[in-house]
């Protein structure tokens, strides 16, 4: 019996693990397709790699792109908190997760969705949500990397 709830755990981990990088996992890709469509200048994307955000009116527009692209965000209510939650289920419970996203969202609310995402990403960012998410698509960046791909 012990034996079976053992492997019963494991792959309840490994499922979990499995699904909770989806996110970070995309972000790099749609990184790329907002380069592209808001047409950002190259010289941009060495600081967005080391996710160094500068406050011009095209990362803003950049930023809300990738949030959109990613479908974590809404001009009404800002960043989607469940989904973000279902991130990161693995790593904290919701008592950790919601109240961050939930802060960044209302200190950085203003009618201007461009500015309002681009703040409350970096406010996230400068969490421990935005330290698993760095970590979780720099992981994706080198798995990339080591495929040949860029």
């Amino acid at each position: 019996m012990k034996k079976l709830l053992i492997i019963f755990l494991i792959n309840i981990t490994a499922f979990s693990l499995s699904n909770q990088s989806k996110i970070s996992d995309d972000f790099f890709q749609m990184s790329e397709r907002c380069m592209r469509l808001e047409k950002v200048p190259e010289r941009y994307k060495a600081q967005f790699t080391e996710f160094q955000f500068p406050n011009d009116a095209i990362v803003h527009k950049y930023i809300l792109c990738v949030n959109r692209e990613l479908q974590i965000w809404d001009n009404n209510q800002g960043f989607d908190i469940e989904k973000i939650y279902q991130q990161y289920r693995g790593r904290a419970n919701e008592e950790v997760v919601l109240p961050i996203i939930s802060r960044c969202n209302q200190d950085a609310k203003q009618r201007n969705y461009e500015l309002w995402c681009y703040k409350a990403f970096l406010c996230i960012l400068d969490t421990q949500v935005g330290e698993w998410f760095k970590e979780d698509v720099r992981r994706q960046q080198t798995r990339t990397l080591t495929n040949g791909h860029q």
